[in-house]
């Protein structure tokens, strides 16, 4: 299939989109540290879907395949995923004491069954189920505050985000109408997560009346 470059480029989108959410959910944490690990984990969730972009753009231009930007994208969310969850873990529970060792345990047997595997699988769940994890936490955060709507939103993010799953594993994957229409969910969920986590952190930031009724 011939990959055109305004479909390499609209790959950019949804990256930007989660990448900015991310970085919003980040911000909810009551503390500096959870707070600075959130901004590194979107960080590094953003750098690995803008390698993935860069390695699409590149072989859409014929400037040759660039492998290793393209296998960078797991481990790079795999990693930001762990300490974007953490940041949040620390959010639902309101700032206690909650203990990174389970989470970096978690990427370290991924890493390493990546390694001895020989294959990025591992790394594939890792961070699969690590940005799942982000989207099921800043839900609990946005009910929590009554926010309904970014709940709404984040349900909606994950079903488009698995309705893509059936998709990958059709005979017409590689077709250029089934990569438009990939991308386009990817982009609508996305979307979903970066109002959802604005509505969030809104919701965390928005100052309590003293002597409000209720």
């Amino acid at each position: 299939m011939d990959y055109p470059i305004i479909l390499a480029v609209e790959d950019f989108v949804p990256v930007i989109f989660g990448s900015i959410g991310f970085a919003l959910l980040g911000r909810t944490a009551p503390t500096a540290a959870a707070q600075k690990a959130g901004l590194a984990g979107a960080i590094l969730i953003g750098a690995g879907g803008f390698a993935k972009c860069l390695w699409k753009l590149g072989y859409a231009a014929g400037a040759g395949d660039w492998t290793l930007l393209e296998q960078s994208l797991f481990p790079l969310m795999a990693a930001g995923a762990t300490l974007l969850s953490w940041s949040l873990a620390v959010t639902v529970r309101r700032g206690r004491r909650t203990h990174f060792w389970p989470f970096a345990l978690t990427f370290a047997l991924c890493v390493a069954g990546a390694l001895l595997s020989g294959s990025l699988n591992p790394l594939f769940v890792a961070a699969t189920l690590g940005v799942t994890a982000v989207s099921v936490l800043g839900a609990v955060v946005a009910g929590r505050h009554r926010q309904w709507w970014a709940v709404s939103l984040y349900a909606l993010g994950l079903v488009l985000v698995m309705g893509l799953v059936p998709l990958r594993s059709s005979d017409e994957h590689h077709t250029l109408a089934f990569q438009w229409l990939e991308q386009s969910i990817n982009t609508a969920a996305q979307g979903c997560l970066l109002v959802a986590a604005w509505l969030t952190l809104r919701a965390t930031t928005r100052p309590v009346l003293v002597g409000a009724s209720s």
